[in-house]
């Protein structure tokens, strides 16, 4: 079994990560871990975007290779792939359909416009499109960050 754990930059993103860890380790999968750095919709040549998305890149590869530690301190051993792109759904989907897994991991934390996305937007495109199972964590409140003992700190990375 080949799981991808879909992560982002939010404080959310070590509770999705946890459950993607588990469930790796209940089905002795392989873990891919992705982090996109969703590319910024502005107007303009090419070279500007690409400067002014430079910094959100690099901070992706950052997060990633943190969540990659993190993953190989639970005992899970996983692959990191950043991303860059102007729709993090897409890039997932592409993701998952060229590489063939078999279970995508990602949150949903969406509190605005909750009529048109109970799920979050990429949630709820990544659920529609994929062709695999889709684990949509439940994200939504700061309650959600506070866990058991196997919890990490989302502000220092380390176990509770």
């Amino acid at each position: 079994m080949k799981i991808l754990a879909a992560l982002d930059l939010s404080a959310y993103a070590n509770f999705v990560l946890a459950k993607a860890i588990k469930t790796a380790k209940q089905q002795k999968a392989k873990l891919d871990i992705m982090v996109v750095a969703e590319a910024s919709g502005e107007e303009g040549d090419a070279a500007r975007r690409e400067r002014a998305d430079r910094p959100l890149l690099q901070a992706a590869t950052r997060a990633a290779r943190s969540y990659q530690e993190r993953a190989l301190a639970q005992g899970v051993t996983a692959k990191v792939r950043v991303r860059s792109g102007i729709s993090a759904a897409e890039e997932i989907i592409k993701y998952q359909q060229a590489e063939q897994l078999d279970l995508i991991v990602l949150g949903r934390r969406s509190r605005r416009d909750w009529d048109a996305h109970p799920m979050g937007a990429v949630a709820q495109r990544v659920a529609a499109y994929a062709t695999c199972t889709v684990m949509v964590v439940r994200c939504m409140e700061t309650r959600d960050l506070m866990g058991g003992a196997d919890q990490f700190s989302t502000v220092t990375g380390k176990k509770r």
